[in-house]
């Protein structure tokens, strides 16, 4: 059984065959407590795995060697069991922000601030699949966008008295919570998903040590977007003739029709994942018919490969024009607007293709996209750092993160910022985080 179109998770024919949710049936036996709990945890590890717009309630149940039939007797479908992961991660979420320190403006502060991180890093750990697909489900359930927002505004508000209590002076106050929680959370993602050798315990005092500086360094206002940045809102134009997994040259006359196709996999990407998306999908939001699809790309995968060939020449415009931009007081600005812009566009392919897609045949170009963005986390480290950095490699990690999944997250995927804030962010932070004193040497 396969979940009903147009009515998503319901059972065959609407007939109503679930019990009431355990907890509203207090005649549940110790079998039916088993079998939730069975089916619970076999739905975590599928989310974990698949997705959450691949996993449906039928394969719920045959993890457990039950029918979907089964599961609607426990649950109303996969949206209700995934609302529990979320008040899970959203109860662990609440603690960690009444847990937060009550920093002070010293080693002690910073110190206390790593052991916070490692919390949080814990917290994320024993709950990855659930952050990771907390975008992706807003998009398919609105109770659950609601519940996810519930989560996030208690943490931010939590955190915000705790930050004005301890006298903290950072550029952006009232985003700083949700964006301190971000850089954590992609930085020790981005970590995991490069397979870096860089230790937690590394890594946490790297992010305490750019964090804590940006909460105690007063900078002044990085102000709205550049007027001077290049405009870069648009993909790169396809060429005429050959690209990489296009099965035929394109044309003059089919050059709108691939372009509009390539834009509609970014944005469905952006909102069902890599494996949550069919060509048919790509198609549908394209508004072209499937064979306008299947004409330049034999599948999902080839398409995939003319997008990442974009991505990486827009990756590669912005960084060869970094060092030039660093060569003025007010040049990172202007660049960090241009590289914000960019993410725009392409940041859905850049994100799940580091942390969802293995694609052997783009490696070349794989590694061609790590070196570029890679080589613009340690330049932007270079230009801001007052002094030798700590540990360069665990820091490399978190400007990455900071240069690339934070604001792609926080103002395309989820989109609880305006682009103009999500820029303002991590322009202060890399300002402030990088431009103090370098601090102790981390615990290997």
């Amino acid at each position: 059984m396969t979940d009903t179109p147009g009515t998503p998770d319901a059972p065959p024919g609407g007939a109503e065959i679930r019990r009431p949710p355990y907890g509203r049936n207090p005649t549940l036996a110790a079998l039916g407590v088993r079998a939730r709990q069975e089916i619970v945890q076999a739905a975590r590890e599928l989310f974990a795995r698949n997705g959450y717009q691949l996993t449906t309630v039928e394969s719920i149940g045959e993890a457990t060697g039950r029918s979907g039939a089964a599961v609607y007797q426990y649950f109303g479908g996969k949206s209700e069991i995934f609302s529990i992961f979320l008040r899970e991660a959203g109860d662990e979420m609440a603690a960690l922000g009444e847990r937060f320190p009550l920093l002070t403006d010293d080693h002690a502060g910073r110190a206390a601030l790593q052991d916070w991180i490692g919390e949080v890093i814990g917290t994320l750990d024993r709950h990855a699949g659930t952050f990771q697909l907390w975008a992706q489900v807003q998009f398919s359930d609105p109770s659950l966008a609601a519940l996810g927002q519930q989560n996030l505004n208690g943490f931010q508000k939590s955190l915000l008295d705790r930050l004005t209590a301890a006298g903290t002076r950072p550029p952006m106050p009232a985003i700083t919570p949700v964006g301190i929680l971000s850089v954590v959370q992609w930085s020790y993602f981005l970590s995991v998903a490069r397979g870096s050798a860089v230790s937690q315990q590394r890594l946490q005092h790297a992010l305490a040590t750019m964090l804590h500086a940006f909460l105690f360094t007063p900078t002044r206002s990085v102000g709205g977007w550049p007027i001077t940045a290049d405009d870069v809102d648009h993909l790169p134009s396809i060429p005429l003739g050959d690209a990489m997994g296009l099965r035929r040259p394109v044309t003059a006359r089919g050059v709108g029709t691939v372009q509009r196709i390539l834009l509609a996999a970014a944005d469905r990407f952006r909102g069902t994942g890599f494996y949550g998306t069919s060509l048919s999908d790509i198609a549908s939001t394209a508004g072209v018919s499937h064979g306008s699809v299947y004409t330049y790309w034999a599948d999902r995968d080839a398409l995939f490969t003319t997008l990442s060939q974009d991505a990486v020449a827009a990756v590669e415009l912005r960084v060869q024009a970094l060092d030039a931009a660093l060569a003025t007081p007010e040049g990172l600005n202007g660049w960090l607007h241009g590289w914000v812009t960019m993410l725009g566009v392409h940041g859905a392919v850049l994100f799940v293709w580091t942390h969802e897609v293995e694609a052997p045949d783009v490696a070349e170009l794989t590694d061609q996209m790590n070196k570029d963005i890679d080589t613009a986390a340690s330049t932007v480290i270079d230009s801001l750092a007052r002094g030798p950095v700590a540990d360069p490699e665990a820091m490399r990690i978190v400007v990455r993160a900071v240069l690339t999944d934070v604001p792609y997250v926080l103002s395309t995927q989820l989109g609880i910022l305006e682009r103009d804030a999500a820029y303002g962010f991590i322009a202060g932070l890399l300002r402030a985080g990088l431009g103090a004193s370098p601090g102790g040497q981390p615990d290997r």
